[in-house]
């Protein structure tokens, strides 16, 4: 019962939020200028009945309470809008562009938190040897270097100099783009039973994945190291070690369950991170996500568009934060109470 209040309690705030990141970007499109002008194109401005269907249909000859109605009414009914530049609902173009990015952050994640635990436990245990010292100098330029540099750096090197990856793109040439079930290439290929193309996609995923989890890495990594050397640093630890157990078993039994709470906060803001999109790493890499499509809406000041990813990127922090603060209170009973 305890463990359903606090879901209960969490998503009724992930309500909340919702609500108010909703109002905010309704209070800020207002604050921008005249949505007409913003939201249809020169061709639809030069007709007075589009200007007039547009009006009405959003309210926008009426008061401000009447229009802030019809927007939550709008999105309750998943109605963001039509683009300018493509002439197409929003929603549609994020339905289709949502998927690519889904794969390509969940792939640069998965790198981040494996490499991230392991190269933190490395270090923690091998605590200011040169091995240690190795491990935070990689944590260290993973977290410093811009992701759109190491993005230019890796396609030059390791697919233009040497070929070691494919290039940009989700796949190569010889490929067509398997039947849509989820939009992950990976997955479809995979369902239309096509290994080959599973295989090239994945390859595909492999380098801008890499890149993407560089930043995540290093903080997963040092996050890491510095809670598992606290961890080990406590009384039943020592007195574990006391007992005979060896620091390998004192890690996995003992220290390791702790020290990785914190770290989920890291890999939650992470994903949210890129679920909103790498705008210079997807468009560097010509991969079709959320990143490349804010890119393009923001250089052809594609109004609906902007509003739409950015409501889009908020639901997805919201969201992740929310699972976070759920797993938070099943690993320790503690946060329940609080």
């Amino acid at each position: 019962m305890e463990k359903l209040q606090f879901v209960g309690r969490r998503i009724l705030y992930l309500i909340v939020m919702m609500l108010g990141v909703a109002t905010l970007v309704f209070l800020l499109s207002k604050m921008i200028g005249d949505p007409i002008s913003a939201n249809l194109s020169q061709r639809a401005l030069s007709d007075p009945q589009i200007v007039e269907a547009y009006k009405a249909k959003y309210g926008l000859d009426e008061p401000l309470g009447t229009q802030y109605y019809l927007y939550m009414k709008n999105l309750l009914h998943l109605d963001l809008g039509t683009s300018v530049r493509t002439n197409t609902p929003v929603l549609g173009e994020l339905k289709r562009c949502f998927p690519a990015t889904v794969e390509l952050a969940f792939t640069a994640i998965l790198f981040a938190s494996l490499f991230g635990i392991l190269f933190g436990i490395i270090s923690a245990r091998r605590r200011n040897s040169l091995t240690d010292q190795c491990v935070r100098a990689i944590s260290v330029t993973g977290v410093s270097v811009p992701g759109f540099w190491l993005a230019l750096l890796a396609l030059y090197f390791l697919y233009y100099k040497h070929a070691i990856f494919p290039g940009p793109g989700r796949l190569s040439n010889q490929f067509l783009a398997p039947r849509h079930v989820t939009g992950m290439f990976v997955l479809d290929s995979l369902l239309e039973g096509n290994v080959d193309k599973a295989l090239n996609a994945f390859g595909h995923l492999l380098l801008p994945g890499l890149v993407l989890a560089a930043f995540t890495m290093g903080l997963i990594t040092r996050t890491t190291r510095s809670n598992l050397l606290d961890v080990m640093g406590t009384d039943y630890v020592r007195t574990a070690r006391a007992k005979g157990l060896s620091e390998g078993a004192l890690i996995r039994k003992h220290a390791i369950g702790n020290a990785i709470i914190p770290v989920l906060t890291v890999i939650g803001l992470g994903l949210g991170n890129m679920l909103g999109g790498m705008v210079l790493v997807e468009t560097i890499f010509n991969w079709p996500g959320v990143g490349q499509y804010a890119y393009q809406s923001v250089m052809s000041a594609d109004f609906p568009a902007i509003i739409g990813v950015s409501l889009l990127i908020a639901l997805n922090y919201m969201v992740i934060n929310t699972v976070v603060d759920i797993l938070y209170g099943i690993i320790d009973p503690r946060v329940r109470c609080q």
